[in-house]
C-alpha cells in the first residue's frame, strides 16, 4: 500500500468510519485516488469546504465516532478554518485530512519562514494549530500509523475536538510500510476516589436548595442517563447551559429553564438562591454566567467537575471546590453508591418553588400569539408542538439561536443543536452531516435567518443531491434582526448595515431555492402557520418553508447592560432580566425561595 491507501484502509477497518465530507484538489492527487477505490467508504460531496468540515462536525455529534472531512490545500484549506474553529469551540471530533505541495517545497518555505514558495501553498501547520486540539504533518511514510491512531484518540478522548493531519502530495504516493492496525491509545483519566464522590452527594443531599446546572459535557461524555438517574436520586432541579438543552426533557418535573444572556426568569431565579449547585459538563462561559461575572449565584457553594484542566480556573466566578475527572467516571460510580446504600433525598419544596416559577414566567408570552404577523417566538413554539420524539433541532445563530433555546420544548430522544462557542452564520449547514448520520430515523428541523442562510447557500444544491431530509425553516426578517436589536437597543439609529435599506443583498429566497431544485413553501400569515409548518414536516426530502416574520422583536427575556453616560456599562443583578421586573416583584419571587 501506499500512504493514501493506508489511510483509507485505516478508516475502514480500523476507525469504524464510513461517511466522508470530500472537495478534491490537485494537492490531495493520490488521497483522492486512494477514496475512489474504496470499499466501504461513502461520500457526501459538498460545495465548500466550510460546509464540509461543518458536515463532518454535525455527522460526528450523531454518529458517536470522528467526523472526517478531506479538503486540498491553500484557499481550500483557508475555508476549513471557520468550520474546524466551530468543532473546536463546540467540543466535536472532527478529523481534517488535507493535501499539500511536496514534502521538499514544505519543508524549504518552513525552515525559511516564507510567506510563500509554491503556488496555493499556505502555512497550514500556524493557519490550524489555535484551532484544533493537534496537528499533525506526516513527513515520513513510517509514522502514518502512528499518527492516525494518534489522532483519532486525541480527537474523541477527554474534552472532544477537532485534528488536522497534513499529508504532502509526495507523501500520499509513498510506500507504506506500517504494520496493521496499528496499536491503539488507552484512554488514563484522572482518579476519582469514592470519598470525593460520597462528599459531593452529601453536600447536595443535605442542601436546603441544591441545584445541578447541565452543560453539553453530560451528552459528549455519553452520560445522559445516568445524570437523569442521579438527580431523581438526590430529588435535585436542573438549569440548563445554552449547549446542555437536550440533557433533560422539558415535561421533567426537575427542569427549571435555560440560563444565560438569553436565558428564563426561572433559571436565573433558582441560580441566584440556590445554597449548593453543581455544574456538571459546562465551562461557565459568559453568555451562561453574564458579563459581570461575580454576581453569578455569589451564594452558593460551588462545585466544578471538569475533565479538562484548562477549564478548572474560572475568571471572576468563585468555585469553592474543583474536581478534576471524567464525567461518565463519576456519575456512573456515584449512580453505583446511591443503589448500593439506598440513597434518597426529599426536596419537594425547593422542587414545587422552581415549578411555580417555570410556570408563573413562561418564556411564551400573550403578546407573542398575534393575530396580525408571526414572529419568531410563534414560529418556534409551532414546530416544537409539531416535533415529534427522536427528531432533531438546529438552530442557526442570532435570533434563530437565542429563540429556539428558550422556546424549544425537549421531548422523548430529541436531540437540539445550536451554534455555539463560535456562532458562525452559516452554522446551519451543520444539518448535513446530522441527517446523513441520522438518515430513516427522523426530520432534521433547521431554523436559520435569512441573513445568516446566505453564509452557505451553496449547500442548497448539496442538499437536493443527496435528498436530506432537512426542513429549512428559514426566518425572513430583512437581514440581521439580532444585530439590529443590538444596535437599537444602544440608540444606534439608524441601524447600520443590517437590512436591505442599508443595503444588505438579500435575494428572492423563493427563486434561490426553486433554482436549485428544492421544495419551497412559505407563510406570512400567522393563521396558516400551523397548516404551514405541518406540510413541511410531512414532505418528503428537503423542504425549504420560508416564514416572514416581524422585523423589529426582541428576545426577551436577557440579560441587557445598561449604557452609562460616560461610555461605560452597568449591569443590572443576574437575577433581573430585561424587561426588568419592579423592585418589589423581585424582592417577592427571590423571597419564595426561602420559604419552601
Amino acid at each position: 500500500m501506499n500512504v493514501s491507501e493506508y489511510i483509507v484502509k485505516y478508516l475502514e477497518e480500523e476507525a469504524g468510519i464510513n461517511h466522508a465530507y470530500v472537495i478534491v484538489g490537485g494537492a490531495a492527487l493520490w488521497i483522492c485516488k486512494a477514496l475512489s477505490q474504496a470499499k466501504q467508504l461513502k461520500f457526501t460531496f459538498t460545495n465548500h469546504e466550510q460546509a464540509a468540515v461543518m458536515g463532518a462536525d454535525g455527522y460526528a455529534r450523531i454518529s458517536g465516532k470522528p467526523g472526517v472531512a478531506f479538503v486540498t490545500n491553500g484557499p481550500a484549506l483557508c475555508n476549513a478554518v471557520t468550520g474546524m474553529a466551530q468543532a473546536y469551540a463546540d467540543s466535536s471530533p472532527v478529523v481534517l485530512f488535507t493535501g499539500n505541495s511536496g514534502l521538499p517545497h514544505v519543508q524549504f518555505e518552513r525552515e525559511h519562514n516564507m510567506r510563500q514558495y509554491g503556488t496555493q501553498d499556505v502555512r497550514t501547520d500556524l493557519l490550524m494549530k489555535p484551532v484544533t486540539k493537534k496537528y499533525y504533518l506526516i513527513d515520513d511514510p513510517a509514522k502514518t500509523a502512528e499518527i492516525l491512531a494518534d489522532a483519532f484518540y486525541t480527537a474523541s478522548e477527554g474534552r472532544p475536538g477537532p485534528v488536522c493531519i497534513e499529508v504532502p502530495v509526495s507523501i500520499q504516493s509513498a510506500r507504506c510500510e506500517c504494520d496493521f492496525p496499528p496499536v491503539k491509545k488507552t484512554p488514563v483519566y484522572p482518579e476519582l476516589s469514592s470519598a470525593t464522590i460520597q462528599s459531593v452527594i452529601s453536600k447536595l443531599k443535605e442542601a436546603k436548595r441544591p441545584l445541578v446546572l447541565a452543560g453539553q459535557g453530560v451528552r459528549l461524555s455519553e452520560s445522559t442517563e445516568l445524570f437523569r438517574r442521579f438527580i431523581e436520586a438526590l430529588d435535585v432541579p436542573v438549569v440548563n447551559s445554552r449547549m446542555g438543552i437536550d440533557t433533560i426533557e422539558t415535561g421533567s418535573k426537575y427542569f427549571v429553564g435555560r440560563c444565560g444572556n438569553h436565558g428564563s426568569r426561572a433559571s436565573h431565579f433558582a441560580l441566584q438562591t440556590c445554597d449548593v449547585l453543581l455544574v456538571l459538563g459546562s465551562r461557565l462561559a459568559p453568555n451562561t454566567t453574564g458579563y459581570n461575572v461575580k454576581d453569578f449565584s455569589k451564594q452558593s457553594r460551588k462545585i466544578l467537575i471538569e475533565i479538562d484542566p484548562t477549564e478548572l480556573v474560572q475568571w471572576g466566578v468563585a468555585i469553592d471546590e474543583t474536581i478534576h475527572g471524567e464525567l461518565h467516571d463519576f456519575l456512573s460510580q456515584a449512580d453505583a453508591l446511591i443503589e448500593e446504600e439506598g440513597i434518597r433525598a426529599d426536596h419537594g419544596g425547593w422542587v414545587k418553588t422552581c415549578e411555580a416559577w417555570k410556570e408563573q414566567w413562561p418564556i411564551m408570552q400573550e403578546k407573542y400569539y398575534t393575530k396580525d404577523v408571526i414572529n419568531s417566538y410563534l414560529l418556534v413554539d409551532t414546530v416544537t408542538k409539531h416535533a415529534k420524539p427522536g427528531d432533531i433541532a438546529i438552530a442557526d445563530t442570532g435570533s434563530s439561536c437565542s429563540v429556539v433555546a428558550q422556546v424549544w420544548n425537549v421531548k422523548e430522544d430529541q436531540r437540539v443543536f445550536i451554534s455555539g462557542g463560535l456562532s458562525g452564520m452559516g452554522y446551519w449547514a451543520t444539518s448535513m452531516g446530522l441527517a446523513e448520520a441520522y438518515r430513516n430515523r427522523g426530520n432534521i428541523l433547521c431554523f436559520v435567518g435569512d441573513g445568516s442562510l446566505q453564509m452557505n447557500i451553496q449547500e442548497f444544491a448539496t442538499l437536493h443531491a443527496y435528498n436530506m431530509p432537512v426542513k429549512l425553516f428559514v426566518v425572513t426578517n430583512d437581514g440581521y434582526q439580532f444585530v439590529r436589536m443590538s444596535q437599537s437597543g444602544y440608540d444606534i439609529i439608524p441601524t447600520f448595515g443590517t437590512d436591505t435599506e442599508d443595503g444588505v443583498p438579500i435575494p428572492d429566497i423563493e427563486k434561490v431555492t426553486k433554482a436549485y431544485g428544492l421544495n419551497y413553501l412559505s407563510c406570512s400569515d400567522p393563521a396558516k402557520l400551523d397548516e404551514t409548518v405541518e406540510r413541511a414536516m410531512n414532505t418528503d426530502g428537503p423542504v425549504v418553508c420560508e416564514v416572514f416574520v416581524t422585523k423589529d422583536l426582541n428576545v426577551e427575556p436577557r440579560i441587557k447592560s445598561i449604557a452609562a453616560n460616560d461610555g461605560t456599562f452597568i449591569m443590572p443583578s443576574y437575577e433581573n432580566l430585561y424587561p426588568y421586573l419592579d423592585e418589589e416583584v423581585l424582592k417577592k419571587e427571590i423571597a419564595k425561595a426561602f420559604e419552601s
